[in-house]
């Protein structure tokens, strides 16, 4: 379940609920969602579509989240306009108050009452081994350093302090997925604005909607906003380790089902005090109801014993010593008997203002915000923000901007408990604690002439309980530093192309040699200086049908046990494999003869297994989702004539796409780290040159093109590099009509084994646990020759308001094949590419 990144009395909500926007706190590129907001609206004349990329990382790689939005306002007419959105986030972390995977799942975390620097865990299956209660009960000094004699005895090595954040659960990778529709209705002075839509996770599923009102008054000097919005939530667990969750001890964690629903009233003006000067205030009151609490989180208990009443209840097998009363200084926690309980109702109240300031001397412009929240938990928050906006020259713009936060604990949180509260609320939750928040970050807009505005931002967070205003903050227990990087792509889908009239000239834009196949990558160029591009890629790479050996089809179990592992018999086998892949790309002509190019790519595959050998039972799956590596190519023409172009790419690939993907279920003793083919970039930086030759006669076009992958480094950071690769392609097309026309290609593509290896962290174990041997692990079970029939359809409009638009399709189905090692036999690939030249 996704962790909320937003302090919790600037949220909408905390907890389960996820808040109208995505990772709300996370500054000024918060990714707002049309139609949620009760602000004023304005009508909009043309289209207008705007997409979104944010990383956020927290130190330690404690979290790391990566957020995919897009939204698209469209005029319906005077008085209507329709908004959609949709919001993909992958994320995979820790969340403090939780356990480690594998054998750290039977943590027992402690916090000092006299000790500012939490001291010592201990394992519970760890000491009930033979060795172990020896050394405890032969070792002499306090019960804490018998405890790390104990330790040492089994997994030999030194036991350091940890600090109780660093006690969490290491979550599998998730994602989320959140459209949302809406439509905005103006009469006269009058809007009105309504939305809904979903987010839905594994284990939850929210519902929403919200009408909004807002009145201009005062020759729209002044405007009046209301809104009212409601959501209703689920969380669910359909098994016990639904999404590799696990409980504190050696139990998992029960079947669970919850709702909650959320009424929220929101008022708000906005007042023009003179031709440069925006005041603006608004107020919220949002009522939550039902399961607000986490079921992943696990309260700190201190549990006072000694050392002799210690040793007893780890002899007989006894999870919770809560009720001891000899006092030492070993400290241990209940976690089952104390999960976490916040209570089943919250109020909360905020209040914002703001004033926005335009200083025409210098072109530029200061907004100051501040925020007051407080809510029925006994937390209450100030927020302050300054932001100047500097314009300068070639329509660039800076953002310079720093945010500080400041919120009072929860009345029922504590960062550990002597025993259940009379009450029975209790949270260990350091987002409920006393701290403050500073933050600072810049944004860089570039705006271009042809109605396309372009973003990047970086904002840092510093997470301090120090940092509370007037003090009395939780020390160190809330020590987090975090960073969110930031991208967008504005775009006027109406303006893109100027006047009608140069609509027509589309021709001029694209050197028209006919349309290279959907497959083909840095297959054209744009033929004037200032002409611009804009795409999306999509590629859909399908693997089952058993496994392949060689130009030998469906390999026997037998067979893959014995030899596809290497020295060791395989236990699991790949059964199919699903990949889909989305690159977009952005393509600027700065001369005649020079283009350039970025293109980043969101990764998305899943594997399922087998166990070997094969009795019939499902062996489980895992998915990989996020960011992949980011391509950027200058394509240079080198000849041209009016049947015939030839052109150079120059490409490099930055190693944006995560290479640690981490199995689903990570109590499992197996590595941690997926396997090669399931990591999202290749952790190098690589370079992609390419050559293409393109000519047209008549209805008749055809081409060739030479591309490759060498990688620049011998070994990324985890001690292996995948293959080199040549592709080689042909093809033919015929266009019947000036909106129509057809492909075929030929392809052939060589790819070398992974060189290398992975540098695996192995859980402690007595004796280690190797990764379980699967084809997947042998580095030798990479590459291949391979050759390809291609059969494509492409779309465009050659004139008109909608001139410059282009859809391709193509499916690629395998005819000839030479693996490398043992691999699942590969299905075809779809190929769908969507360009638009302006």
């Amino acid at each position: 379940m996704a962790w909320e990144l937003q302090e919790v009395g600037v949220a909408v909500t905390d907890g389960k609920k996820k808040c109208n926007t995505t990772l709300a706190a996370l500054g000024s590129v918060a990714f707002a969602l049309p139609g949620i907001s009760t602000k004023a609206a304005v009508p909009v004349n043309e289209a207008e579509g705007n997409v979104q990329y944010g990383f956020y990382k927290e130190e330690g790689d404690r979290i790391e989240a990566e957020v995919i939005h897009g939204d698209f306002i469209v005029p319906v007419n005077d008085f209507l306009e329709v908004t959609f959105s949709y919001d993909w986030d992958t994320y995979v972390g820790a969340t403090p108050g939780h356990s480690l995977p594998s054998v750290m799942s039977d943590v027992v975390a402690a916090a000092s009452g006299s000790d500012k620097e939490p001291f010592n865990i201990t394992f519970r299956k760890i000491f009930r081994h033979p060795d172990a209660i020896a050394a405890f009960a032969q070792s002499t000094g306090t019960p804490k350093q018998k405890a790390v004699s104990a330790i040492n005895a089994v997994i030999n090595r030194p036991i350091i302090n940890y600090k109780p954040e660093m006690i969490f659960q290491i979550q599998p990778r998730e994602n989320r997925d959140m459209p949302v529709f809406g439509a905005n209705f103006y009469y006269k002075d009058l809007t009105v604005g309504l939305s809904g839509g979903m987010s839905i996770e594994p284990d939850f599923e929210s519902n929403f909607g919200s009408i909004s009102v807002s009145l201009d008054l005062n020759n729209k000097l002044t405007t009046l906003t209301a809104g009212y919005s409601l959501t209703s939530n689920e969380i669910t667990r359909v098994t016990g380790s639904a999404g590799g969750h696990h409980g504190g001890g050696d139990e998992v964690v029960e079947i669970f089902k919850a709702e909650s629903t959320f009424h929220s009233f929101d008022l708000g003006i906005s007042q023009v005090l003179g031709k440069n000067t925006l005041f603006h205030v608004n107020g919220r009151y949002t009522n939550q109801t039902g399961y607000l609490s986490n079921p992943y989180k696990f309260v700190y208990i201190r549990g006072e014993i000694t050392a002799d009443e210690y040793l007893e209840v780890l002899q007989n097998g006894q999870d919770s010593p809560i009720g001891f009363s000899n006092a030492t200084d070993l400290d241990v926690v209940g976690p089952e008997l104390f999960r976490e309980v916040r209570p089943d109702e919250r109020h909360q109240w905020t209040i914002s203002a703001g004033i926005n300031q335009f200083i025409p001397m210098i072109d530029a412009a200061v907004h100051f915000d501040y925020r007051y929240y407080t809510d029925s938990w006994d937390i209450s928050s100030h927020t302050f923000e300054f932001s100047w906006y500097q314009n300068f020259p070639y329509g660039i713009t800076v953002v310079p901007m720093v945010r500080y936060y400041s919120q009072s604990a929860a009345d029922f949180f504590a960062p550990f408990f002597l025993a259940p509260r009379t009450d029975g609320h209790y949270s260990s939750d350091y987002r409920l604690s006393g701290f403050g928040k500073l933050s600072g970050g810049i944004s860089i807009i570039k705006q271009f002439a042809k109605g396309v505005r372009f973003n990047i931002g970086f904002e840092y967070f510093r997470h301090r309980g120090s940092l509370k205003l007037g003090g009395g903050g939780l020390d160190d227990y809330a020590d987090i530093d975090s960073y969110l990087a930031s991208a967008s792509l504005q775009v006027n889908l109406s303006s893109l192309g100027g006047t009608p009239g140069e609509h027509t000239q589309h021709k001029s834009h694209v050197h028209h040699f006919g349309h290279a196949p959907a497959g083909v990558m840095f297959s054209h160029m744009l033929s004037k200086a200032g002409d611009m591009m804009v795409g999306y890629h999509y590629m859909y790479g399908d693997w089952s049908n058993g496994m392949q050996h060689g130009t030998q089809d469906n390999i026997s179990d037998p067979e893959l046990i014995s030899k596809a592992c290497g020295a060791v018999q395989c236990t699991f086998k790949p059964r199919e494999m699903t990949m889909h892949m989305h690159m977009f790309n952005l393509m600027y002509a700065p001369t005649d003869w020079l283009n350039l190019m970025v293109m980043p790519q969101i990764v998305n595959m899943d594997m399922k297994m087998d166990p070997l050998p094969n009795d019939g039972e499902d062996g489980g799956g895992h998915v990989s989702a996020g960011l992949g590596d980011t391509l950027m190519v200058a394509m240079v023409k080198l000849f041209e004539t009016e049947h015939h172009h030839l052109h150079l790419g120059l490409g490099f690939s930055a190693p944006t796409g995560s290479i640690e993907a981490t199995f689903d279920d990570t109590e499992s003793v197996t590595s941690e780290l997926q396997s090669y083919g399931m990591q999202r970039g290749s952790g190098t930086w690589d370079f992609v040159p390419s050559l293409t030759y393109l000519g047209k006669v008549g209805e008749w076009s055809w081409g060739a093109q030479v591309r490759g992958i060498k990688r620049m480094q011998d070994r990324n950071k985890l001690g292996y590099a995948l293959g080199d690769e040549v592709q080689g392609s042909i093809w033919a097309g015929y266009q019947p009509l000036d909106w129509l026309s057809f492909s075929i290609r030929n392809v052939y593509k060589v790819q070398g084994k992974v060189k290398g290896q992975f540098n695996r962290i192995i859980p402690p174990e007595d004796p280690p646990v190797e990764p379980e041997p699967t084809p997947l692990e042998n580095t030798q079970n990479y590459g291949g020759k391979f050759w390809d029939i291609g059969l494509g359809v492409n779309l465009m409009v050659p004139s008109g308001e909608f001139s410059g638009h282009s859809l391709s399709i193509e499916w690629l189905q395998p005819v000839i094949h030479d693996y490398n090692g043992y691999q699942l036999e590969r299905d075809g690939t779809l190929s769908v590419r969507w360009g638009y030249a302006f």
